[in-house]
């Protein structure tokens, strides 16, 4: 076996991990490069062959997988930065995009303070705008039956028209498509024949499933993004192959596990949103081996700090996602992110007389004040050097010295416009910081129905470990880990490389309980049969391959329904029965005891199943040790908790391996993060390398 290249890409760094036969692990950054993201991909991909004492060209052909977690299609919907899209759809149905959900698309997605502000909020700019809509003479009905004949001279007058146009890509989307495809078919044959080059996207293809928002959302934002993450995927494998590297490109997926460069360029969609969730995917590898069923997944890095839930081992997932206020239909794995990270700058709101901290960001470029590249504005990372928590002079391994007076500078206006001296609007920065991501965490579980209390919680990303450990006695939880050490300030690019390959189909089909399991099983077992039959086409054998099955359930007259997995096998009423009860304790696990009502009878929705492949995985497994850490020095650090500077010994990474035990305070200087163990708390290295966190 050789190498195996992981490669996540962020806002503001472009993290890689590069695991040898051995299972050591390499980890390197390169700042992100938003004029064209490939370049921080192969620069990551560079600083991680020269620590190994080898050639970009050597690493690569001596590789075995390379995986990528890409932000490529978010940054294109948020930045407004998409493709020249039109929409085909029905008829009477031309304006489905601009309605969404009525007077809800105003507010959907958007943090709390802001929804509450009604009166100011507004939709967003369309992915498509209005003057670009074709409707087509055509209807398939609820029950799959033609009612209205596909109009064949107005498809072709519709696909000139968007050529006239000047699109690049077209969304296809008509009603109950999915029950009968054969229109949306012979739509795409048309658009073919007229417009050269078009990027096709047909819902019947991308989301087989009721609901017509939603799955025109999705559509039009495939088709949005298409061209762009296109281009992106191909240039890196184009490269790839350049330097030597002649394996298959796997991409991560929101909805957890990874795919294929190919499908990546037919159904960007899908990588929207999956750096977190690589992150998560990681955390519940490590769960696993550690034999933690119920984690907050907490990543804090440059720009946003991002969480997401493992319950009984599981990550939790929703049937929509929603991004720049469109809600569109993709299963996919929960996260949540706000502007809470290492580069967030802090601002004095005069009026309020208040420090205010996010979202607005100072990104990779050009950085907080104290990396002396051109920031002036005070961040997170600037008031963590003045309270002592970072190191000057072993920044990023010794690569950056960090300039105290610049962080001190920047700090001091905000500090003058709310009459504090330096050192407390640093610690201000720092303790509104972290307050938002508690608060963040306290919404995401409590109004969720979850304590989390009964979590455990795990801090990665590179400025993670530094801020979490702070936010447990804030939360009552009594345990942090820090995956990997080290590890963790790249650990989303270790998720990615710790996912199998996924391939996901489903059905629309609803039916009201009593179910019949004779035919769900058959729909289960067409479905199986494709799942295995492109994962058997994509090399694995059958003894690799797992299948998973699983149905969403509503109680009827609802709107909103809830996945539950389903027994593989033939199935019987019994088995449908146990379907049905899973239904209503997640039901009651969401909502509240009592919020079930199950006189109003069921509903099944759809079917799906998730077809895995399995990947090489990564071994964390590390050798212990009995020696006592020996700190390099001790420093007075500012601990914002304590209101006050405490003695704090520093260690650096070499110092600190599994078997170790460091109490607070103590600061850990490592390559890409800095661990910080608050006063009072406990720290063990575990056999993975974990620093493991107890809020005593």
């Amino acid at each position: 076996m050789g190498y195996l290249c992981n490669v996540d890409t962020g806002g503001t760094h472009t993290d890689a991990v590069v695991i040898d036969d051995d299972g050591a692990v390499t980890e390197a950054k390169a700042p992100s490069t938003p004029d064209d993201f490939s370049r921080g991909f192969f620069n990551s991909l560079e600083v991680a062959a020269e620590k190994l004492g080898v050639s970009l060209e050597v690493l690569l052909s001596n590789t075995d997988l390379v995986s990528h977690g890409t932000t490529v299609g978010t940054n294109a919907i948020i930045e407004g930065e998409g493709t020249r899209a039109g929409l085909v759809t029905t008829r009477g149905a031309e304006d489905v995009l601009f309605i969404m959900r009525a007077a809800a698309g105003r507010s959907t997605g958007l943090p709390t303070e802001e929804v509450l502000r009604f009166q100011e909020s507004t939709k967003p700019d369309p992915i498509v705008p209005k003057r670009r809509v074709e409707g087509i003479d055509e209807r398939i009905d609820c029950m799959g039956e033609t009612v209205v004949e596909f109009n064949e001279d107005r498809a072709r007058e519709a696909a000139r028209e968007l050529a006239d146009k000047g699109v690049d890509s077209v969304a296809i989307s008509f009603l109950w498509s999915f029950l009968d495809a054969s229109h949306e078919d012979r739509m795409a044959a048309i658009l073919e024949e007229e417009l050269d080059d078009a990027f096709i996207t047909q819902s019947s293809e991308l989301i087989p499933k009721w609901g017509e928002y939603e799955r025109t959302a999705a559509t039009a934002i495939n088709a949005y993004i298409g061209p762009t993450t296109a281009e992106y995927i191909r240039k890196i494998d184009d490269r790839l192959a350049e330097v030597g590297y002649d394996g298959t490109l796997l991409v991560m997926q929101s909805g957890g596990g990874v795919m294929s460069a190919e499908d990546a360029v037919d159904e960007p969609l899908r990588t929207i949103d999956s750096g977190p969730v690589g992150g998560l995917i990681g955390c519940q590898y490590l769960a696993e081996q550690l034999g933690h069923d119920d984690v907050i997944a907490g990543d804090m890095g440059g720009t946003s700090f991002d969480i997401g839930l493992l319950t009984d081992g599981e990550p939790l997932t929703e049937p929509t996602n929603v991004i720049n206020q469109y809600e569109y239909m993709m299963r996919t794995i929960t996260t949540e992110s706000i502007g809470s990270g290492g580069g967030s700058i802090a601002t004095a709101d005069t009026r309020a007389d208040r420090l205010q901290v996010g979202p607005q960001s100072a990104g990779a470029d050009p950085g907080p004040a104290c990396y002396g590249q051109g920031g002036t504005e005070p961040t997170v990372t600037d008031a963590d050097l003045l309270l002592g928590f970072l190191d000057e002079e072993d920044f990023l391994g010794g690569r950056m010295t960090l300039d105290v007076d610049r962080a001190r500078g920047a700090v001091e206006p905000v500090a003058d416009d709310l009459g504090m001296d330096v050192m407390e609007a640093a610690s201000g920065i720092v303790r509104i910081a972290n307050a938002k991501m508690a608060d963040m965490i306290r919404q995401r579980t409590v109004n969720e129905g979850h304590d989390p209390r009964n979590f455990v919680m795990y801090a990665y990303g590179g400025a993670g470990p530094l801020h979490v450990p702070s936010l447990a006695p804030q939360l009552g939880i009594d345990e942090v880990v820090i995956p990997g050490g080290s590890t963790a300030s790249v650990w989303s690019a270790v998720g990615v490389s710790s996912s199998d390959v996924l391939h996901r189909e489903e059905i629309s089909d609803i039916r009201s309980a009593p179910f019949d399991p004779s035919a769900i099983t058959a729909q289960f077992r067409s479905l199986e049969d494709d799942v295995r039959s492109d994962l058997r086409d994509e090399g694995f054998d059958d003894n690799e391959i797992d299948v998973d099955r699983y149905a969403d359930l509503r109680y009827q007259a609802q709107v909103h329904q809830l996945s539950v997995p389903v027994p593989n096998g033939t199935l019987d009423e019994d088995d449908m029965d146990a379907v049905i009860d899973r239904f209503e304790r997640a039901y009651e696990d969401r909502y509240g005891e009592g919020a079930g009502y199950s006189e109003s009878g069921f509903e099944l929705v759809t079917i799906r199943c998730d077809g895995y492949g399995e990947t090489v995985k990564p071994d964390l497994e590390t050798s212990m040790a009995d020696d006592e850490p020996e700190p390099r020095r001790t420093t007075d650090v500012y601990w914002p908790d304590e209101g006050r500077f405490v003695e704090t010994p520093r260690y650096h990474d070499d110092d600190v391996g599994p078997g170790a035990r460091l109490d607070g305070p103590a600061v850990v200087a490592m390559e890409h993060t800095t661990i910080a163990i608050p006063p009072g708390d406990r720290c063990e290295i575990d056999h993975l390398n974990n620093y493991v966190i107890t809020n005593e």
